[in-house]
Parts: structure tokens; C-alpha cells; sequence
């Protein structure tokens, strides 16, 4: 890995910039040293900023701390209640967590949060939606938010890769309706 700039002679944005671009080294536990010491470079220089608390956050996620990383969201959600990106990050570190139902609804409310610029989050919204109504047993609910997610999104492999187990399990199971409930 090549060293950073010394985060004394950068700014705000810099810092942000270079953890985020760090953050593509995820399986790399430097690499995310290196992130993690540049956000709090950025968050030293403005502690207000939800978009350095949402990196924050997924700096913690990928070090595999998910209770640290949800309370980094709900910093971000607290200097900005109606960004959805937030509710997205709090919702995916909930499913994490295992609490799913509050998973659902800070997800619903990301989708509720929208704004035109960010198109680029609806296809993440239906895949992290789906895999909680899946982890929940809600299959069928599941499967309609995917096919939902696909008429967004027509060309979402991760979608699709979603969906192709539950459509190969309501065959499965039609079928077994059909031969009179044998296996």
C-alpha cells in the first residue's frame, strides 16, 4: 500500500476522500486503519457533518464493528433526519445486528427519504429490503420487493441473483402442491 498524505496538511474533503478511497481495500486491515484515521481526521474538522459520520460508519462495518458502526449512523441521522443514505446505513447495520423489523422500517423510511440524487442508492435499498423480509420469513414479500427492485433497475445482477432462490423455491413448492404434497 502507498502511504497517504500526512492528514495535518489536508482538509475536510481530502480526508474524506482518501478514507473512501481506502475503503475499497476492505479486506485489507491497514488499509482500513489508514480509513479510519482520515475520517477522524475529517470529523475533527467538522463534527457536524453527516457525510463524514456515514463514511465513518462504513469504515466500522467493513472493520466488522457493527455496534460502533450504527452509532456512527445515528450520528449522521441526527445532523440530517431526512438523508436517506443514513437511514440505509442505520437499516443495513440493524439487519446486520440481527434486528430486523427496526432493519425494515429504517430502510422504508430511506425509501420514504429519496431525492433525485439518489438514484444511485435504489438499487442497494431493494437489495437490503429484500434480504430483511427474507431473513424475517417473509419470502413471498421478499421475492415481490426484488421483482420490484428489477423494474427499477433492469440490469442489477445483485438483484437477480437475489431473486433466483425464491423463484426456484415457489416452483418447488407449486409443484409439491401439485404431486399432492410429496417431496
Amino acid at each position: 500500500m502507498v502511504p497517504g498524505p500526512d492528514l495535518a496538511d489536508v482538509d475536510f474533503d481530502d480526508c474524506l476522500e482518501r478514507a473512501r478511497q481506502l475503503l475499497g481495500a476492505a479486506d485489507d486491515h491497514a488499509a482500513l486503519d489508514e480509513a479510519n484515521l482520515a475520517v477522524n481526521a475529517a470529523l475533527a474538522m467538522r463534527p457536524a457533518s453527516a457525510c463524514g459520520w456515514l463514511v465513518k460508519c462504513q469504515v466500522l462495518s467493513a472493520r466488522g464493528d457493527d455496534v460502533a458502526a450504527l452509532a456512527a449512523a445515528e450520528m449522521a441521522l441526527r445532523r440530517a433526519p431526512h438523508r436517506a443514505e443514513a437511514h440505509y446505513w442505520r437499516g443495513a447495520i440493524l439487519g446486520d445486528l440481527g434486528r430486523h423489523r427496526e432493519a425494515l422500517r429504517s430502510i422504508e423510511r430511506a425509501f420514504k427519504d429519496q431525492v433525485p440524487d439518489d438514484a444511485w442508492l435504489v438499487e442497494d435499498l431493494f437489495y437490503e429490503k429484500a434480504v430483511i423480509l427474507e431473513a424475517l420469513g417473509e419470502r413471498e414479500a421478499a421475492a415481490e420487493t426484488y421483482e420490484l427492485g428489477l423494474a427499477r433497475c433492469p440490469s442489477s445482477a445483485i438483484l437477480r441473483q437475489g431473486l433466483a432462490p425464491l423463484r426456484r423455491a415457489q416452483v418447488k413448492s407449486s409443484l409439491r402442491v401439485l404431486r399432492g404434497g410429496l417431496p
